[in-house]
């Protein structure tokens, strides 16, 4: 088992991934509202020549989505091949980040 984490910059992604998942069986994750610690260093800042540069960095956008998932190694693939097809090549700019975690121990319903 694994643990896939997918941070995902741009939100307007997340109900066409979210389709394709359950379109392909991959059930069970969790989604979280996220911020970049760039964006969060920035926006403590006072001095507002940092404004404009934070703007351009996040595009106006204040938050990403953050999606955990547990998933055997099949269904993995699948899940990865899924934010492929929707989010495209993850080395664009600003596209996002995915990553998996070993789980050495699990608890609780996976599908």
């Amino acid at each position: 088992m694994e643990a896939l984490v997918i941070v995902m910059n741009q939100e307007k992604y997340l109900n066409a991934l979210l389709d394709l998942f359950s379109q392909r069986g991959i059930y069970g994750g969790t989604i979280l509202d996220s911020e970049g610690m760039v964006s969060t260093l920035f926006s403590r800042t006072r001095d507002s020549g940092f404004t404009n540069y934070r703007t351009m960095l996040n595009r106006g956008r204040p938050f990403n989505k953050t999606i955990f998932l547990v998933l055997d190694s099949r269904r993995l693939a699948i899940a990865k091949e899924c934010v492929r097809e929707v989010v495209g090549d993850l080395e664009q700019e600003n596209a996002g980040v995915m990553f998996t975690l070993p789980v050495s121990s699990f608890e609780g319903l996976i599908r």
